[in-house]
């Protein structure tokens, strides 16, 4: 991959699956990741397309050796709030249009929102918002038990799911189906789905994907 061109997110990482499940959501839609991570969790990203840089109590090291001329996206949500915003704002200085962090205190909150930086409380489902906020296709199916499955899906402007109602879906898959959308869990038969709500399914893998073409 020509670095020169191609597009390019950051991501801090979260000391959880979520930054796992994040790099490989962004990697499947066309970005160079650049993961800034601890030695001991290095390896967890060995498989992953990714570049490494090793993160100490030298934080201005790390952003002196990141180009950041072509990173579109940065995510910054690890338990550490304070760090999280310090790299933000190195981000938003350096140009990055769009960057996110999670962040719990209310001066933290303020003084990101007042240098041009996206907030996610962290007790909202974080990797759900960050996917709608960088509107990017997410698909995964899951193998349950024998052929039973799940689903986690994003819905885009283009899927065919857009203005069914759970009580269609279900009766196509012949399984279950909820929607997440912002901090609800909606199951009720007649709600209508909509662009940018988080779908979860459980049927046969086959029925499942289905709803994914």
């Amino acid at each position: 991959v020509c670095l020169g061109v191609a597009r390019e997110a950051l991501v801090l990482d979260s000391n959880d699956e979520m930054a796992r499940q994040l790099v490989a959501v962004l990697a499947e839609n066309g970005y160079v990741v650049r993961v800034i991570t601890t030695k001991q969790r290095a390896k967890l990203f060995e498989k992953s397309p990714v570049y490494i840089h090793l993160i100490d109590e030298n934080y201005d090291k790390i952003i002196r050796e990141i180009d950041f001329s072509h990173i579109e996206i940065a995510v910054f949500a690890s338990p550490n709030d304070m760090l999280n915003l310090t790299l933000a704002k190195a981000a938003r200085s350096q140009g990055v249009p769009m960057v996110i962090i999670t962040a719990r205190g209310n001066a933290i909150i303020k003084e990101a929102e007042e240098a041009g930086v996206q907030v996610i409380v962290p007790y909202h489902c974080v990797i759900s918002r960050l996917l709608r906020m960088l509107n990017l296709k997410f698909t995964k199916i899951y193998p349950l038990r024998g052929e039973i499955s799940m689903l986690e899906m994003l819905v885009t402007s283009d899927s065919h799911l857009l203005g069914r109602t759970i009580r269609d879906v279900e009766e196509e898959i012949g399984g279950r189906v909820a929607v997440i959308r912002e901090d609800q869990i909606i199951t009720a038969d007649e709600a209508e789905i909509q662009e940018g709500d988080y779908v979860i399914a459980i049927g046969y893998q086959t029925d499942l994907q289905k709803i994914t073409e």
